[in-house]
């Protein structure tokens, strides 16, 4: 049986670990943080989502799992998966510490024959340049040749219901061709999956088609599946700019909601008519704020191996910062329509409804909250917070106690359970005056707005 060491145990690398052992592998996690060691080893998830708790469920059954925060007993392993996170710091520049720090545990290990997988998200040459260097120096041994380097960007999608770590495609390099193919070969047995090689077989990636929850054709490749990158820069690339894309096209839509405010337009309404097209990406609806740790944080990583090539990445620049500046803007919003009835926002009761960065899970990572919060702090409001999903920020205990007494309220984050609650809401009849609906979640023509002001995020 081989042994797999888990480096790090959060939202990526705890169901990575229970799917290698639920597979058969003999799975060691490495976590720093105590709490989290504590929580797995008495068989507690430490964090909420449905899929990654069925299987650490599963994974802590099958007897094949356990996890440690002491660094000499990852000895025994031949598969090492670092899935830490990458930060970016206050002046918005990619962290590598918590990388290196992954490194320092893993390298003195170091086996010939073994290999070595990042699944964090760096920028294109990290591995070359960073990694590959270091480990050489903690293990004595050359990367590419006695042992293999890989990189493997995570793919994740907190609160999906149907897309989990065991059947979302993945793309791997490596600093070899034999280290690539290990990597997949390792992959592909987890996952279930076919292995292609994107120089050789693109034919057999050409997309099949899905309905997705919009009833539209959506491309997709066979579950599971593993490509084969072209090199380990191009798999690092892939999440980068991936999520990249993702974050330009919602600054656009974020745009587009500003402008058809000033054009006296329903943003909504002209996605939904835009989404019937039959072909291309999205639809994407603009919010209050764009956060979690890849689209807030991914660009960041893209931006700084760009200007290193000497090469100014305007449009994604412009990008994070409309994305960056929703939180102020969903506030004017408030503080506008509050002037409208006569109210400041200074001393006003205002409730916070979600907290975490999107709906259905309790990751608070880059969540727009944060900032939303702290500008209504020093404009003076008085906030009254509630998040069914996580309680960390929660100043009351249920939707309708946050909501009585407050006189505006502000949908942060568009949980299932929270949509459905505020739906039977009766919001003039608890005092509310103001809805700005930073999710675009609620009917506005269930608001009488004679009694409650209804403000969505470009409608």
């Amino acid at each position: 049986m081989k042994h797999v060491a888990v480096i790090g145990l959060g939202y990526v690398g705890l169901p990575l670990a229970s799917l290698c052992a639920v597979r058969g592998y003999r799975v060691l996690g490495f976590d720093k943080k105590h709490s989290v060691i504590d929580s797995i080893n008495s068989g507690q998830c430490h964090f909420r989502d449905k899929n990654a708790e069925l299987l650490f469920s599963e994974a802590m059954q099958s007897g094949n799992f356990e996890a440690t925060s002491q660094q000499e007993l990852l000895t025994d392993a031949s598969i090492y998966i670092i899935c830490v996170p990458t930060p970016v710091d206050s002046s918005r520049n990619p962290d590598l510490s918590p990388l290196l720090d992954a490194l320092e545990v893993v390298g003195p290990h170091l086996e010939r024959g073994d290999l070595v997988v990042i699944e964090s998200t760096v920028f294109p040459g990290t591995c070359e340049d960073v990694v590959a260097p270091r480990l050489a120096q903690l293990s004595n041994l050359t990367p590419g040749r006695d042992f293999f380097l890989s990189h493997c960007p995570e793919r994740i999608n907190p609160g999906d219901a149907f897309w989990h770590c065991g059947n979302i495609p993945r793309v791997v390099g490596a600093l070899s061709d034999q280290g690539a193919r290990q990597a997949a070969l390792f992959y592909a047995d987890i996952l279930g999956g076919d292995i292609f090689d994107v120089r050789t077989v693109r034919a057999a990636l050409r997309p099949k088609f899905r309905s997705n929850e919009y009833g539209l054709q959506v491309t997709q490749v066979p579950l599971g599946s593993i490509t084969m990158m072209r090199s380990i820069r191009d798999a690092e690339a892939v999440k980068a700019m991936e999520n990249t894309v993702r974050d330009v096209n919602i600054a656009f839509v974020n745009e587009l909601a500003k402008i058809s405010d000033a054009l006296k337009l329903d943003v909504v309404d002209i996605i939904n008519g835009m989404a019937t097209k039959p072909f291309g990406k999205g639809p994407f609806y603009p919010g209050v704020g764009v956060g979690g740790h890849c689209i807030a944080v991914d660009p960041e990583w893209l931006k700084m191996a760009s200007r290193q090539a000497g090469f100014i990445p305007e449009i994604i620049e412009l990008a994070r910062a409309t994305n960056t500046s929703m939180p102020t803007y969903t506030v004017q919003l408030l503080q506008d329509l509050l002037n409208e009835r006569g109210m400041p926002v200074k001393g006003t009761q205002v409730a916070i409804l979600g907290t975490t960065y999107k709906r259905d899970t309790d990751d608070l990572r880059e969540s727009p909250f944060y900032p939303l919060r702290d500008i209504l702090k020093r404009k003076g409001a008085s906030l009254r917070v509630f998040d069914s999903w996580n309680p960390a920020e929660n100043t009351h205990s249920d939707i309708t106690s946050a909501l009585h007494g407050a006189k505006a309220a502000v949908i942060v984050t568009d949980h299932t359970e929270l949509k459905a609650a505020l739906s039977g809401v009766d919001f003039a009849g608890l005092g509310i005056e103001v809805v700005i609906d930073g999710r675009n979640c609620l009917d506005p023509e269930s608001f009488d707005a004679e009694s409650v002001i209804y403000k969505g995020i470009g409608r």
